[in-house]
């Protein structure tokens, strides 16, 4: 008698089944952190451009005119910025002067006080949080970028979250 080795069709499918189910458990797992990764590296770009617009103001006494091209080695004027510079698009960040009743981009040609500022992060995504920065101390995020405003993230309820 011969003996035969390998595996059953049974096996095999039990293998399968198991492989399907880590599977069916990782991906949600792995969407959810590259979320979060997404999140914090634009919090931290947000950082950079609120450390960069102070260092502004103390030479030029405002904020009015900041233009962040020096930092991503561009030559043409920036009033908004994709992030990430590179690969797929996943936020886009403005910069604004909020200190009259007209707010304005940051770098725009018409007069402004310049002596406030908000950082608006919209999503491109609709899973992802989009932010606001300003230079009065607000920081929160809300999935509802339509709630999004130079003053707040809208209410508890409606989304809001501090970060």
């Amino acid at each position: 008698m011969r003996l035969i080795k390998g595996f059953t069709l049974l096996e095999l499918m039990v293998v399968l089944a198991i492989v399907a189910i880590f599977t069916a458990i990782a991906l949600p797992l792995y969407d959810a952190e590259t979320r979060k990764l997404d999140a914090s590296a634009v919090q931290q770009e947000m950082l950079k451009l609120a450390d960069q617009l102070e260092r502004y103001k103390s030479r030029n006494f405002s904020y009015h005119g900041f233009d962040p091209k020096y930092l991503y080695d561009e030559t043409t004027a920036m009033n908004t910025i994709n992030f990430p510079r590179k690969g797929v698009k996943k936020y886009t960040i403005t910069l604004y002067d909020t200190s009259e009743a007209t707010v304005r981009k940051l770098l725009n040609t018409e007069s402004g006080l310049g002596q406030k500022w908000a950082i608006i992060a919209l999503s491109e995504s609709e899973k992802n949080d989009s932010f606001l920065f300003t230079s009065t101390g607000v920081r929160c995020k809300n999935k509802t970028k339509t709630n999004i405003t130079y003053t707040g993230c809208g209410e508890a309820n409606t989304g809001m979250e501090i970060w």
